[in-house]
């Protein structure tokens, strides 16, 4: 199975909030969005405005509050999860780059601010993932276009590889991901596997990233839902986000924060160090403080290769899927699609199990 993905192809969507600027058009014109709620099984308690302001021909200044939907009143306070009180996730039209970044500044008030820079002009899908206090987590999306978007007509996405058809691999630089997610079925939590090699063998350089040994970002193509879990050790529950302890540990952001990847074959052959508590991240912002004890945190700061994580598709379909991790001190995004079918086929599940485990006994020798 071959599965191509352009490290930087953005084209446009299936849906643009424009915004207009002529060439005689100064920078900092701004247009203010109203949030859709993206958070599948969770009941709407939030309702997100953002406002996006020009600051260069690829860069977005990105204003953000929330407000209570019962009251009307801006929301002030948020819980860190994760090392942060605010993930954004910026997805193109195509399901095919990753930008993950943080708050600049977190105001009193609860705004947010933020500089995004895109790596072309088109569509992007911005997800705002928050845990507001006493409310838990609220995920809104924004759809936000950057210079001139292409028409729908002409997005291109990548062809799904279907999950029951064994082990999946991709790549990001010198680091590979073999994906086995044959357990996966629509609304029902189910285990994915992974493993992490490093020009071919098991990585021994991974480090936590804010606070867990790696991330998954999950995508709906249908709908635009967002899945947001973080894997574990080989053997230990990961699973969703649980905005529950937090991290900790709470590393900085690497230098070279790259969210590409060029998807491979499978082959059957075979961000930078954690700071200090309170920390600063990459975008100069002071890090959250070790507020707790998670049993997540790796010990001694050594990540297992071999992984685990535990996540519900809300429903059938397409999906594009991002594992984040820290190799070689730089974030590593490594992108998948794959189809996630209706039906449970236990006989070639079995077999897709089977099948990775017959890889993984190779790659490890």
């Amino acid at each position: 199975m071959t599965f191509k993905i352009s490290r930087h192809t953005v084209v446009g969507g299936t849906a643009a909030v424009v915004m207009f600027c002529s060439a005689a058009s100064v920078l900092a014109q701004d247009s203010v969005l109203e949030g859709v709620f993206a958070l599948p099984g969770v009941a709407q308690a939030v309702t997100g405005e953002l406002n996006v302001v020009e600051t260069g021909p690829l860069t977005r200044r990105i204003d953000l509050t929330y407000g209570d939907q019962a009251s009307g009143e801006q929301i002030a306070g948020f819980d860190v999860e994760l090392t942060q009180q605010l993930h954004i996730l910026a997805i193109d039209a195509g399901l095919t780059h990753l930008i993950h970044e943080h708050a600049d500044v977190v105001g009193a008030d609860g705004r947010f601010t933020a500089e995004l820079e895109f790596p072309a002009p088109g569509l992007y899908h911005i997800y705002t993932d928050a845990v507001p206090t006493g409310i838990g987590q609220q995920v809104m999306r924004f759809d936000v276009t950057v210079g001139e978007a292409a028409p729908s007509s002409d997005v291109q996405r990548p062809t799904p590889s279907d999950i029951m058809s064994g082990p999946l691999v991709s790549s990001d630089g010198p680091y590979s991901v073999t994906l086995d997610a044959a357990q996966l079925q629509p609304g029902v939590e189910s285990g994915v596997s992974l493993l992490v090699e490093k020009d071919g063998l098991p990585a021994g350089d991974l480090e936590p990233y804010l606070g867990v040994s790696a991330h998954a970002v999950f995508i709906r193509a249908e709908d635009l839902a967002y899945v947001h879990a973080h894997a574990m050790g080989a053997g230990a529950e990961g699973g969703h986000v649980s905005h529950e302890a937090q991290p900790a540990a709470a590393p900085s952001e690497p230098a070279g924060h790259d969210h590409g990847g060029v998807a491979e074959e499978p082959s059957h052959d075979g961000h930078e160090a954690t700071e200090p508590e309170g920390g600063h991240d990459a975008h100069g912002a002071a890090a959250a403080p070790n507020t707790g004890d998670d049993s997540h945190a790796a010990a001694a700061g050594y990540i297992d290769p071999n992984m685990s994580l535990h996540v519900t598709p809300p429903a059938p379909g397409t999906y594009a899927l991002w594992i984040e991790f820290i190799g070689g001190n730089e974030i590593r995004t490594v992108p998948f699609t794959i189809e996630i079918p209706e039906g449970f086929e236990p006989f070639r599940r079995t077999v897709g199990a089977g099948i990775f485990q017959i890889c993984f006994v190779v790659s490890v020798a």
